[in-house]
């Protein structure tokens, strides 16, 4: 005898084979056809018995995407939001979602009470729960999307809780149905965002000083995690290490922020932008992690303790130099004078490079030459390959007028040091830099294989780094290869709008309009490029050398087919798009 039993959770007997019915399918980034997955398919159809007709349109499909995404493709939840659209608009029904519990009601009369509200359903299965898997829900909830068992042991197990108890418990919830597990490579866990919601309420109404406690055990919990990767981001395990760190950084900005929005928690912000230096670096996380960290630094206790403020100011001058220059300096001027009043080399070493690197984007590199030039020399006296290294590099960025000779000895003292030290995002700096001098000199064969190179270092850390695609863009343009151009272009303006580095997003958009002038296409050109420079105007710096010269070349053609009148009505309507949000309808 077969039998086909549906239950919240396994039935725990012999011979029995288990499936977990999944959530409704959801589109993934690259469908061409959204609309056409499982859930919004069933959105659709229930909208349609309350007689609205949700037609496939440019601005309805995305709205609809993202409402089945965030029920978490669940049928009911699903059901009971498509009722809604009798009152509201897609819209307003999508922008009340954070209010799901309240606003998911009026469900079918003939169902049970527990399914007539999304509410009355979570609450059935919640009720079933004993105090400690109650317990467990609740504290899970401080989670942002998924996380491991580690993490469970380390934030959640005090109280009831014991830490031989939590696997038993974490297993129980997920036979359950209330956490999901996913067991792709190294188990991960995460709560439904329906059931974070429901779980947090209850974490509140548990008291303030218990959802404060699940808090500050989650802040401390990710900044030992940051700090036990922080000496291994410059080193040979930094791949494995910027990957683990992937994994949880949803966690490790959600424990930076709560630090930041706590009047005490003023050190543990700082201590974060310590050790997350070489990760935000290399990920990009560089306009939210700005956001984060500079009001911070103003704060009065900031400099209590002057190394760590230091070395959070070389953090933010750093990631600052790729959205804005202004408190990029200022915090890179001020990471140098504090650090040689604390007398730290190590501190004074990367803080000299930093801000020589601001000055270079800045459009001032004979101002940071000098301290680039005792960054090298202190660094060489230190003994540190990852501190050379990055001080070479910077030099090698500034100092164009040193004779080639030079430049390539110094290239390959750099890349040695990146080697001996094992530092794979160095060496993609490195090549992707020597590309450019490559183009500049000409000789595009060489920078074609400095490019190879960096994007082999770049594979190694699972990296993407834009800048090394627009470059790319630049050299298939000189070698002719115009749709190759275009398509390494239109990727270096994805990852660079994603990551918010400016300078990267106005490169690529220029490579874009030189390549519309190349192909005739005068207007479009014009007004890409006004797009280029608004972009750029907003962080504050000017062209490079190189892509200022393709620019005055692209420009001066494109004026002379269009003439005066016409050219500047269209790179004036260009200006007009300065926001990078509003780039992709005008280059598609």
């Amino acid at each position: 005898m077969h039998l086909l039993a549906t239950s919240r959770e396994p039935l725990g007997i012999g011979g029995e084979t288990i499936y977990r019915v999944p959530s409704l399918s959801l589109p993934g980034p690259d469908d061409v056809a959204p609309g056409s997955c499982d859930a919004v398919a069933l959105f659709v159809e229930r909208a349609r018995e309350q007689g609205v007709d949700l037609s496939a349109g440019e601005k309805t499909v995305p709205l609809m995407v993202s409402v089945c995404r965030r029920l978490d493709g669940l049928p009911l939840a699903i059901e009971l939001a498509a009722a809604r659209l009798r009152l509201l608009s897609l819209t307003g029904l999508h922008d009340r979602l954070d209010q799901r519990f309240r606003l998911l009601t009026g469900g079918s009369r003939t169902a049970l009470a527990r399914q007539q509200t999304l509410r009355a359903t979570v609450d059935w299965s919640y009720s079933l729960l004993n105090a400690a898997e109650k317990s467990l829900l609740r504290l899970l909830s401080v989670f942002a999307e998924s996380f491991d068992l580690d993490a469970v042991e380390g934030v959640c197990a005090a109280g009831d809780i014991g830490a031989f108890d939590v696997a038993d418990l974490l297993g129980s919830l997920v036979d359950k149905s209330l956490v999901v597990a996913e067991p792709a490579g190294d188990v991960r866990y995460r709560l439904l965002e329906t059931i974070r919601q429901f779980a947090s309420e209850r974490l509140v109404e548990a008291g303030e000083e218990a959802a404060a406690a699940a808090a500050a055990a989650h802040g401390r919990h990710f900044l030992l995690l940051a700090e036990t990767a922080a000496p291994h981001l410059t080193g040979p395990d930094q791949g494995r290490w910027f990957a683990r760190l992937d994994a949880d950084y949803a966690n490790l900005r959600r424990a930076a922020e709560y630090a930041a929005s706590d009047p005490d928690g003023t050190a543990q912000v700082l201590r974060f932008a310590a050790a997350l230096h070489g990760y935000w670096l290399a990920r990009s996380h560089n306009r939210e992690t700005l956001g984060l960290l500079l009001p911070v630094l103003d704060r009065p206790e900031a400099c209590e303790d002057p190394g760590l403020f230091c070395a959070a100011l070389v953090t933010v001058a750093c990631i600052a130099q790729f959205v804005e220059l202004a408190p990029a300096r200022r915090c890179g001027e001020q990471a140098v004078k504090l650090a040689r009043q604390l007398h730290d080399d190590r501190l004074l070493i990367d803080a000299l490079s930093t801000l020589c690197g601001v000055y270079f984007f800045a459009g001032e590199p004979g101002r940071g030459l000098p301290l680039c030039r005792e960054a090298v020399e202190r660094a060489r006296q230190f003994g540190d390959d990852v501190l050379l290294g990055h001080s070479l590099m910077i030099f090698l960025l500034s100092n164009d007028p040193i004779e080639q000779a030079q430049t390539g000895r110094l290239l390959a003292e750099a890349i040695a040091c990146a080697q001996r030290s094992g530092n794979q995002l160095l060496r993609l700096f490195l090549h992707n830099n020597a590309a450019v001098q490559a183009l500049s000199a000409g000789d595009i064969p060489a920078a074609r294989g400095h490019l190879e190179q960096a994007a082999e270092a770049a594979q190694a850390i699972g990296q993407e780094d834009p800048a090394v695609g627009a470059n790319l863009g630049w050299v298939r343009r000189e070698e002719g290869d115009l749709d190759g151009a275009r398509s390494a272009f239109e990727a270096s303006l994805r990852i660079s709008r994603r990551n918010g580095e400016q300078p990267v997003v106005s490169c690529a958009s220029l490579g874009l309009a030189c390549l519309a002038a190349d192909r005739g296409e005068w207007g479009r050109a014009a007004m890409l490029h006004g797009v280029a420079q608004a972009v750029l105007d907003r962080s504050g710096g000017p062209w490079q050398d190189l892509e200022g010269r393709y620019r005055q070349d692209s420009l001066a053609a494109v004026r002379a087919h269009l003439g005066g009148e016409q050219f500047d009505r269209a790179y004036a309507k260009g200006m007009t798009l300065s926001t990078y949000e509003g780039l992709p309808s005008h280059l598609s």
